[in-house]
């Protein structure tokens, strides 16, 4: 992003990639969940607390 901005880049969209991962991450889980009956997919996901605190927080600019 910093290469990008100095070129005179303003905004940057990752479309649909962020939710495509977001879903795929899913799918492993639930795919690990139903085969191995394990969640370590899930290792390293956020809390309530921090999501929350994302949200309530809103857009940052």
């Amino acid at each position: 992003m910093p290469a990008l901005a100095a070129l005179g880049v303003a905004r940057v969209s990752a479309g649909s990639s962020i939710v495509e991962a977001a879903y795929g991450l899913v799918a492993r889980a639930a795919r690990e969940l139903l085969t191995d009956g394990t969640c370590k997919a899930l290792e390293g996901g956020l809390g309530y607390g921090a999501l929350n605190s994302l949200l309530l927080a809103g857009p940052r600019r």
